[in-house]
């Protein structure tokens, strides 16, 4: 019996940080944010995370409500988050953002979200 309360306490301590080891950059805010509805077109996407990434291998995607590419700028990264600038003025209409990153730690990222611009 008294082996096995020191394993039971060993493994118990081991078991409370198994979620710091495995926690990874992960996104926090988005401007415009997933989901929304937006009453102008917005001049640029951001995104937040809530650990930094490495910018030479993060970037975002923009498809429009025809599911064609929309002209962005380049992508620009520093620190915990990124933006593109938007090229001209976004017609109404749902928009995908489709985003890729690598966090400091070395994990690939990728997610995407839409967001609506009314009319």
């Amino acid at each position: 019996m008294r082996v096995r309360v020191p394993l039971l306490a060993a493994a118990l301590a081991a078991l409370s940080f198994t979620g710091q080891a495995f926690a990874h950059a992960r996104l926090i805010e988005s401007i415009p944010a997933a989901d929304s509805s937006v009453g102008a077109s917005p001049t640029e996407i951001n995104l937040r995370f809530n650990e930094p990434i490495e910018a030479r291998f993060s970037g975002i995607d923009l498809s429009g409500p025809d599911g064609a590419a929309v002209s962005t700028g380049a992508t620009a990264s520093r620190d915990q988050g990124m933006t593109v600038p938007v090229q001209g003025p976004l017609v109404p209409g749902v928009y995908h953002v489709g985003w890729h990153a690598l966090s400091a730690d070395g994990h690939k990222l990728e997610g995407s979200f839409k967001f609506e611009v009314r009319p």
